[in-house]
């Protein structure tokens, strides 16, 4: 490495400064202590950084662009430092949580916005992502807490149950769809609408199709659940949601929801962590409201 922390802290300040002196001010150290930290540094890179002035110093070309990123280089190393103190007292950090679409969507909301109103000082990071992708994350050390399918490999991971993932089909209130339940290649038969491609649900449905030979045809990707029963109501074709989606919004929608005869369809998820104990305080605090959360839902 050609600097440390420390020239580029000095540098920084003899330029915002405008002179040596000042730097020497700023960081309690004697004029020649940093001519010679920036002698090396120029030396270091076989380019002269500032010029000398009748009033002091200013950059060189070079010096600026050495400037910018000094800057970025000592907020990183503040941010790495004010984060690794919040870790080792246990005040708070973030907290990085990989959860399907439904849970996300239906119940993140309101399960951490509570949990987030108690504790101000922790920030949750949230991605939607398929269950055979978060037990890797957590496996990896990519993420903190998952939510996760029963029917993903959860071995060498800490679980415990979460709330139940139904999924159902909605259609028109006046749809032909009359039988209930109705087989996942019946569906495939008609018009679907759903969500972004990219997400987990939709990369579900993907794999569950290719299964059986066949492929999804989504005429339009929304930008949630709602606006899909939307499109649903307006006869754009049908969608497969959450069934606490689907009946909340049958509530004031010409929608219905059907049931799906597929055992893919009704899932068990699981909180999974790599292991509870090595995780910092804050994030233990989630892990136990979550848990909450979920008795307080297979309560209703």
């Amino acid at each position: 490495m050609k600097f440390d922390l420390d020239d580029l802290r000095l540098f920084v300040a003899a330029v915002d400064g405008g002179s040596l002196t000042a730097a020497a001010a700023r960081n309690n150290v004697v004029v020649a202590a940093v001519s010679a930290r920036l002698k090396r540094l120029e030396d270091a890179f076989g380019l002269q950084l500032f010029e000398r002035t009748g009033r002091g110093i200013r950059p060189t070309l070079a010096g600026d662009m050495l400037v910018r990123h000094a800057r970025k280089l000592m907020e990183d190393a503040r941010q790495v430092e004010y984060e690794l103190d919040q870790f080792a007292a246990g005040h708070g950090g973030q907290v990085r949580l990989l959860s399907n679409t439904n849970m996300l969507a239906e119940h993140m909301p309101q399960a951490l916005g509570k949990f987030l109103a108690l504790h101000p000082g922790t920030t949750v990071v949230v991605e939607d992502r398929p269950s055979f992708e978060v037990v890797g994350a957590l496996r990896n050390g990519e993420a903190d807490i998952g939510i996760v399918a029963a029917s993903a490999d959860m071995s060498g991971l800490e679980r415990s149950r979460f709330v139940p993932d139904r999924l159902v089909l909605v259609v028109p209130r006046d749809s032909p769809f009359a039988e209930a339940p109705i087989g996942y290649s019946r569906i495939l038969d008609s018009k679907l609408v759903g969500l972004s491609e990219k997400t987990a649900l939709m990369q579900f449905l993907a794999r569950q199709a290719k299964e059986l030979g066949r492929s999804v045809d989504i005429r339009f990707g929304a930008e949630g659940f709602e606006p899909a029963c939307r499109l649903v109501e307006a006869g754009a074709g049908v969608a497969i949601v959450p069934e606490t989606a689907a009946q909340r919004y049958a509530s004031f929608m010409d929608i219905r929801p059907v049931e799906i005869a597929e055992t893919w369809a009704e899932r068990e998820l699981y909180l999974c962590v790599k292991a509870e104990a090595q995780l910092p305080r804050y994030a233990r605090a989630l892990l136990q409201h979550l848990r909450d959360y979920a008795v307080s839902r297979r309560g209703d």
